[in-house]
């Protein structure tokens, strides 16, 4: 039965990490591009659009992310107790297996700082969208939000690799 668990756990797992992953590649991808295509207001309109709909499907998607996670490591072959997480034993090679102790910490840097970037990118975004709905002159361009958008990107992507690397060496 715990491996029958373990498995849909995981599944699910990478179907959030799908949906997330895949909705910040789309959005540099062929949103941006095709949003700049089109004059100020109708880029930030279609940008503002896509965002409204993503950025609860994207959160979601983090708080399952987080959920599963914390449960693959209680179900695998080798389990981890949260008591082991909330002490920190899984960064100490001798209390856990050596692939969590070195590639846990990664994985967890990771996705803190790229959970810190993209809210960072929301504030800042719906912050220039309040401004843009009060003047058409004043649409919001690229911004350290973009910036940051970009390299939580990129981090996702690395966060992929580096959850690979935890379950397989």
């Amino acid at each position: 039965m715990k491996d029958w668990l373990y498995q849909i756990n995981v599944w699910i797992h990478i179907l959030a990490a799908s949906v997330w992953v895949g909705g910040l590649i789309y959005t540099a991808a062929v949103a941006v591009p095709f949003a700049l295509t089109h004059d100020p207001q109708e880029q930030q309109r279609i940008l503002r659009g896509l965002a409204h709909r993503f950025r609860p499907i994207g959160w979601s998607a983090i708080v399952v992310l987080f959920i599963t996670g914390l449960r693959n490591l209680t179900l695998r072959i080798s389990p981890i107790s949260i008591g082991q997480i909330l002490k920190g034993d899984v960064f100490d090679r001798t209390k856990v297996e050596p692939l969590i102790a070195v590639w846990l910490p990664w994985k967890l840097l990771l996705v803190v700082t790229m959970i810190a970037l993209m809210l960072y990118h929301d504030v800042t975004s719906i912050r220039a969208a309040k401004k843009f709905e009060g003047s058409l002159d004043s649409a919001p361009g690229h911004s350290p939000g973009t910036t940051a958008a970009a390299i939580a990107t990129l981090i996702a992507i690395a966060i992929l690799y580096v959850s690979v690397r935890l379950v397989r060496g």
